[in-house]
C-alpha cells in the first residue's frame, strides 16, 4: 500500500546539495528490499482486468480457430474442380447442402460437390477451399463457378490464429483492450493479476481547506492529493484519501507512524528548511535508514526527497503542485512500475521542433510546452520552465520536455515530447 501525503510548500528555501535524478534513482532503489515490496496474486473477472498487470503468464488451453473456419460466404469446394473456371467458361458442381453458424454437419464434399457455408463456419470434410458467393449462381441444386480458386483459399486453418499450449501474454503484461479480447476468446472468465499498491493519501498545511468549503481569507483549496490520486490510479495503484493534517509535529508524527503501516508513504510538502518543514527531521527520527537522498538537481521539485523506514519507500515531494507532480513522475511513477514489475502503461510521445531557444541549466529541467501540428510538422510552443507552483502551466500544456542539466536548446531543434493531451492542428 502507498500513502501520499501532501501540502502545499510555503516557498521557503529547501536543501542546497543537489544530486542528478539518475544517481538519486540508482541510490533510492538500490536500498529497497524489493522481496518484501511484492505484491500477491489475486483473480478477477475480465470486465474488471483492463489496466491491470497479469501476474503470470497466459497459455492457451485451445487452438484459435478450433476448426478450420471460413473467412467468406459462399461454397465450400475441392480447389481442383475449379481449375479453368472462368465467366465464360464456368464450371458446374452440384449442391448437396448448406452449413449455418454453429452448426455441426457429416457433409462431405466430394469431387465434382459443393455445399453452402456462412462465414465462421466450420469447413466440411473434403472441402480445402471456399469461394465466394460473389462468383457463383446457384440454379436447380447445381452451382456455376465463375473463377478459378486456390487451395486454402477464404479458410482460416485450426490454429492459425493461436495454437494450443502457446504462450499469449506474459507476466508483467500491461492489459489492453485487445489483451481483454483475447483471453476471452481462449475461453477464460478471470485473468490472475498482481494485487493493486494502495496509495492513501493525506495533505499538511494550516492554511489548507477542502474543496467545496467556504474559501477564508488566508485560505487555500487543497489540490495536490487530487492530482496526486489521479498519477497514483494511472501507474497502477489504489488510492485511500486519508484528508488534511494541520503542521502540528505530533500530529504530523503520528499521521506518519500510520502511513508506514502501508507499503509506500509519498508525502508533498514540508520538504525544505522552514520552520514548519517537519517531514526530514521526523523521518530521521523513525527507524534506519531514514532519509537516502534530500535535494534532487531538476526544476520544479528540486527538494524533493527520499528515504526509507521499516522497509517502506518514502518519496518527499514539495508543496507547489508542479513540482509535486514532476516529482511523483519521476520517483513515485518508477516506484509503482517496479512493484507491479511491468513497464507500465504505454506512454505517448512525438518528435517536434521547439519554438524558442531555451538556455542551459545545471538542473535537469521539465519545460512544459503546448505541441500543434502545422503544414505537416510539429512544433512545441514552450508554456513554462519554472513557476512551479501555477498548476494551470499543465494544464495549458499538452505535454512535457525533458531537459536534461548542461544542455541548451536551438530555436527550431528536434526534441521529444512525452505528451499528456492530445495534439491538434492549426491553420497554415
Amino acid at each position: 500500500m502507498i500513502i501520499t501525503v501532501s501540502c502545499i510548500s510555503k516557498g521557503r528555501g529547501g536543501p542546497t546539495n543537489h544530486i542528478p535524478v539518475h544517481i538519486a534513482l540508482k541510490k533510492f532503489f538500490s536500498c529497497i528490499d524489493w522481496s518484501k515490496m511484492s505484491r500477491p496474486t489475486q483473480y478477477v473477472t475480465l470486465t474488471d482486468a483492463q489496466n491491470r498487470v497479469l501476474s503470470k503468464d497466459v497459455s492457451s488451453h485451445v487452438c484459435l480457430p478450433p476448426f478450420d473456419k471460413a473467412e467468406r460466404d459462399g461454397y465450400a469446394v475441392k480447389s481442383s474442380d475449379t481449375k479453368g473456371a472462368s465467366i465464360k467458361d464456368p464450371i458446374s458442381l452440384e449442391f448437396i447442402g448448406r452449413i449455418t453458424a454453429g452448426q455441426s454437419t457429416q457433409l462431405t464434399v466430394e469431387s465434382g460437390k459443393s455445399v453452402a457455408i456462412a462465414t465462421g463456419c466450420k469447413v466440411p470434410k473434403g472441402a480445402d477451399a471456399v469461394i465466394m458467393v460473389e462468383d457463383t449462381d446457384l440454379e436447380n441444386n447445381t452451382v456455376k463457378i465463375f473463377k478459378q480458386i486456390e487451395r486454402s483459399k477464404n479458410i482460416s486453418s485450426k490454429g492459425q490464429d493461436v495454437k494450443d499450449g502457446q504462450i499469449l501474454l506474459t507476466k508483467g503484461t500491461w492489459l489492453s483492450s485487445q489483451d481483454i479480447g483475447l483471453l476471452a476468446s481462449i475461453g477464460l472468465s478471470r485473468a490472475p493479476i498482481y494485487k493493486k499498491p494502495m496509495v492513501a493519501i493525506f495533505a499538511t498545511g494550516d492554511e489548507l481547506i477542502e474543496p467545496g468549503s467556504k474559501l477564508y481569507d488566508a485560505c487555500i483549496f487543497e489540490s495536490n492529493r487530487y492530482m496526486m490520486s489521479g498519477m497514483v490510479r494511472e501507474f497502477g495503484g489504489e488510492v485511500v484519501d486519508l484528508g488534511i493534517c494541520k503542521d502540528d509535529r505530533d500530529v504530523i508524527l503520528c499521521k506518519l507512524k500510520e502511513a508506514l503501516k502501508f507499503d509506500i508513504v509519498v508525502i508533498s510538502g514540508g520538504a525544505s528548511v522552514g520552520e514548519k518543514d517537519y517531514i526530514p527531521d521526523l523521518i530521521k527520527q523513525l527507524e534506519e535508514p531514514g532519509i537516502i537522498v534530500h535535494g534532487i538537481a531538476m526544476k520544479p521539485g528540486s527538494p524533493t526527497g527520499l528515504g526509507i523506514v521499516n522497509y517502506k519507500p518514502i518519496i518527499i515531494t514539495p508543496g507547489f503542485p508542479v513540482s509535486s507532480f514532476v516529482a511523483f513522475y519521476t520517483f513515485g511513477r518508477p516506484l509503482l512500475l517496479q512493484m507491479l514489475k511491468t513497464e507500465g502503461v504505454p506512454e505517448s510521445k512525438l518528435r517536434a521542433r521547439i519554438t524558442a531557444n531555451i538556455n542551459e541549466h545545471e538542473f535537469r529541467r521539465f519545460l512544459r510546452v503546448n505541441v500543434v501540428k502545422q503544414n505537416g510538422s510539429y512544433w512545441a510552443e514552450p508554456v513554462s520552465i519554472s513557476e512551479a507552483g501555477l498548476l494551470s502551466t499543465l494544464t495549458r500544456s499538452n505535454g512535457i520536455v525533458i531537459v536534461e542539466n548542461g544542455c541548451r536548446l536551438m530555436k527550431e531543434e528536434i526534441v521529444e515530447v512525452i505528451l499528456l493531451r492530445n495534439v491538434y492542428g492549426v491553420s497554415p
